[in-house]
């Protein structure tokens, strides 16, 4: 019975994969340049060599310091922005339609 439930609940991260960015903590080498420690295929601009090595602790994971935002991201928070009620005001270019962690009847919006 305890190998068909872990079957189970395995199943789905076997069959679809983990689609999801890596997560990674902050490292002050990183941080103190403006980046952020992401897994370097995941970084949406490129990585320069400057700013390589700049997360050692989490390196053989394959952390680098990124100045974009992961490729595999898709929650508001991690854009700068929380989920609002529709029909609140958010200019265009701050809306991040891609995040899908808002509830119906909510967007993200991006606050700076």
């Amino acid at each position: 019975m305890f190998s068909a439930s872990l079957l189970i609940c395995l199943f789905p991260i076997i069959v679809l994969g983990d689609s999801g960015p890596t997560d990674f903590y902050p490292e002050d080498l990183c941080s103190a340049q403006g980046g952020q420690c992401i897994k370097l295929d995941e970084c949406s601009v490129p990585v320069d060599d400057i700013y390589l090595n700049l997360c050692p602790e989490q390196q053989a994971e394959g952390a680098e310091c990124c100045h974009g935002v992961s490729t595999k991201e898709y929650r508001c928070k991690r854009f700068g922005g929380d989920c609002v009620a529709d029909g609140r005001p958010c200019p265009d270019h701050l809306q991040k339609p891609q995040a899908t962690d808002c509830l119906k009847g909510t967007f993200c919006c991006i606050f700076i």
